[in-house]
């Protein structure tokens, strides 16, 4: 019976496929990035435009809020961690605000609930802002998910995108 030494060959192959993987590596980078344009992180650039119904049934599109700060909270219907939070919303960016025309804050249902479930999480909160119904496509679009924030400025510019639990971005929010 004849033994082969394929120690050689095994090295050879393992160095060759670590090579071709870091040149293609290099390859996607360079091909990812513009010389003549900046990544731009997921929190700066133009607001996705979006319109979706109120709890009350009413269609709210972003742009009838140009010229306005607007404040998106995503929230899920039963998510504890936006429930607990929901009532600081309402008092840290609800209620100092309230009698300035330029602000505008909606709390857009990330997890698609109806409005029964929507209705549910209004009333165990207690907050007074709209709450917009099926928000899961507005919150792929904002590259976001539930218990977060977003700011758009007067320009329709996003200005923050946050990355933690919104308990954690609320005073940055405010």
């Amino acid at each position: 019976m004849m033994k082969y030494d394929t120690t050689g060959i095994l090295k050879a192959y393992r160095t060759s496929k670590i090579l071709a993987l870091s040149i293609s590596g290099l390859f996607i980078l360079a091909a990812c990035q513009k010389d003549d344009e900046p990544l731009l992180p997921v929190s700066e650039g133009k607001a996705p435009e979006f319109s979706l119904s109120s709890l009350g049934g009413n269609q709210v599109n972003l742009s009838d809020y140009s010229n306005k700060v607007v404040v998106l909270f995503f929230f899920g219907n039963n998510c504890p961690s936006c429930k607990a939070i929901a009532p600081d919303v309402e008092s840290m960016l609800v209620t100092p605000f309230a009698n300035n025309a330029n602000y505008q804050i909606f709390g857009l249902d990330q997890w698609n609930g109806n409005a029964a479930s929507v209705e549910a999480f209004k009333t165990a909160t207690g907050v007074s802002f709209p709450l917009l119904l099926n928000a899961s496509g507005v919150a792929a679009d904002y590259q976001t998910t539930y218990d977060r924030f977003v700011v758009i400025d007067h320009s329709g510019n996003i200005v923050f995108s946050g990355t933690q639990n919104a308990s954690d971005d609320l005073a940055a929010v405010k």
